[in-house]
């Protein structure tokens, strides 16, 4: 059976959910990527709607998640 396809806020729930539980730093690591998922469907570089490998594509071209979501690169 082919493995259902994961949309974008689906992954962004699921990374929220996952910190539950965890270490502190991981916590804030989460948080921290799941703020540049969230900036990046804010200014729309990816929907909402969109399966997370199109999202993925969308945000290469943009030059990765830092670059789509706005941020300076570290």
């Amino acid at each position: 059976m082919p493995k259902a396809k994961m949309l974008v806020r689906d992954y962004i729930d699921q990374l929220k959910q996952t910190k539950k539980g965890k270490p502190s730093q991981i916590k804030e690591a989460l948080d921290i990527y799941a703020d540049l998922w969230d900036k990046v469907v804010e200014n729309g570089t990816v929907s909402e709607d969109d399966e997370v490998s199109e999202a993925l594509s969308k945000i290469d071209r943009a030059g990765g998640l830092y670059e789509a979501a706005g941020e300076v690169s570290p």
